[in-house]
């Protein structure tokens, strides 16, 4: 009975080491930075979009790594955090959606991947609820990005910025 119990403990262990391939989980993540171009955003309630007629501007003001990347089986996976400062302009309602991308650039700044995200969230009120006030948002994504050789994608970097359409564009710059 001990040698059965002993031969499968055995196989059991070395089907676990054998299983997977690299998993290494590293403190510093690739670098990062906003579009210049997309880092605006507005929005309106109406049909057609004006400066007179803006519901609320954002900008992408920050982000983060949450916790430590893992490279893993050809797969960088992270916790990002990202936050969205929204500023009131001649808002009705309280609700907030955003859409963002998040696109993976090699060292050229080519696009090797683009993931595509929506932030939802409801703008805050003053103390005596009478008007909006500048609302703060977190975003939190979990990524993952496939890559063939990880020293070349740790040279890679992510690209954060809003999807705008031409009229959006043409006002924000």
């Amino acid at each position: 009975m001990k040698r059965i119990f002993i031969i499968f403990f055995l196989i059991f262990c070395f089907s676990c080491s054998f299983n997977d391939k690299e998993q290494f989980s590293a403190d510093i993540c690739i670098d990062g930075f906003f579009s210049k171009k997309h880092r605006n955003y507005i929005t309106t309630e109406e049909d057609q979009l004006s400066l007179e007629n803006i519901s609320y501007q954002a900008e992408i003001n920050n982000f983060e790594f949450d916790a430590k990347c893992i490279f893993s089986n050809n797969k960088f996976i992270a916790n990002l955090s990202i936050l969205f400062v929204v500023q009131p302009v001649n808002a009705k309602t309280t609700n907030i959606e955003m859409p963002y991308y998040i696109a993976l650039l090699d060292s050229e700044n080519n696009i090797l991947d683009i993931q595509y995200y929506k932030v939802k969230g409801s703008l805050n009120n003053n103390e005596e609820k009478t008007f909006f006030i500048e609302t703060e948002i977190i975003d939190n994504q979990s990524i993952i990005f496939k890559y063939k050789d990880k020293e070349t994608f740790q040279q890679n970097k992510i690209m954060i910025g809003f999807m705008l359409n031409k009229e959006k564009l043409k006002i924000v710059n």
